[in-house]
């Protein structure tokens, strides 16, 4: 992998100053390289500056600047490109881009030496239901998260999987959940944490369920989730990766599924999952 791509979080000041240093890494060694355009002009680098569609036919691989939700934001423009991500946190915990600042020389050596990995991480596709239209579609990579507004009552929530109910509940909302997502808002409802690297599912986690028995599922990722809401005419969000938002009303419905496209993850061989889960849930 010759040539890299630079995204950067032009809000956050130490993310330039790892930029820089990737910048000057590259140049040390004539290596070309590409930057999204918006850093690129904050960089004083516009004749590297490129547009997402750009990066997405010329770069080899992408280099992400920032906390989870650049990552989170980035990653959508590559579904299904085979063009590999990696992270380098600028942010506070990490969990997709688990390689610290300091480590960016590393792991910039590594990539050049072919000594790496590349995991490719399900992702799930939602799909939004009104009068038996399709009004909206996604993708996400970590979570879709139902939430209730917090001026409401309780949501009544039907679900069902393959088309049989499977529970009736009442409570704040759902989180679905790929394996990825297990370390991030479903974690903090109860949710269990689930290798990525190893399988694939999907979780399903109620957000402070009226049902005290009720309790997260793991389901098959070729298994179909059907959700209805009752939100007694108040506003409901359903929200994909934090940055997709649609308006629920009573009587849509909403379908969800493993999508059939995947993202590529690069990980450096002596990071493993359960040392990112170590290191950022601070057990070592």
């Amino acid at each position: 992998m010759d040539r890299a791509a630079l995204i950067v979080n032009i809000d956050k000041k130490e993310a330039f100053t790892v930029a820089k240093r990737a910048m000057q890494w590259f140049e040390a060694r004539n290596k070309d390289y590409l930057i999204e355009k918006q850093a690129a002009f904050q960089l004083d680098k516009t004749e590297k500056e490129a547009d997402y569609e750009k990066i997405k036919k010329e770069a080899d691989y992408i280099i992400i600047i920032g906390g989870d939700g650049t990552f989170l934001h980035s990653s959508h423009h590559f579904i299904g490109s085979d063009i590999p991500l990696l992270g380098i946190n600028v942010g506070h915990l990490g969990f997709l881009t688990d390689v610290e600042t300091e480590e960016l020389t590393k792991a910039l050596e590594m990539i050049d030496n072919d000594n790496y990995n590349i995991e490719k991480r399900m992702m799930i596709q939602i799909d939004h239901y009104r009068s038996d239209q399709k009004i909206a579609s996604s993708y996400a990579l970590n979570d879709y998260v139902i939430n209730r507004d917090p001026e409401s009552h309780m949501l009544k929530i039907e679900l069902f999987i393959n088309k049989e109910l499977v529970n009736n509940f009442s409570g704040d909302g759902l989180i679905i959940s790929t394996p990825t997502g297990s370390t991030a808002y479903s974690l903090s409802a109860g949710g269990p944490i689930i290798n990525p690297h190893l399988i694939k599912a999907i979780l399903i986690t109620p957000i402070c369920p009226h049902n005290l028995h009720l309790r997260p599922m793991v389901i098959s990722d070729q298994e179909e989730i059907r959700i209805k809401i009752d939100s007694d005419g108040h506003t409901v969000k359903g929200c994909a990766d934090g940055r997709q938002q649609n308006e629920i009303v009573p009587g849509d419905e909403i379908l969800i599924s493993g999508a059939d496209q995947e993202l590529s993850i690069i990980k450096l061989p002596d990071r493993t999952f359960y040392t990112t889960i170590k290191e950022k849930m601070n057990l070592a």
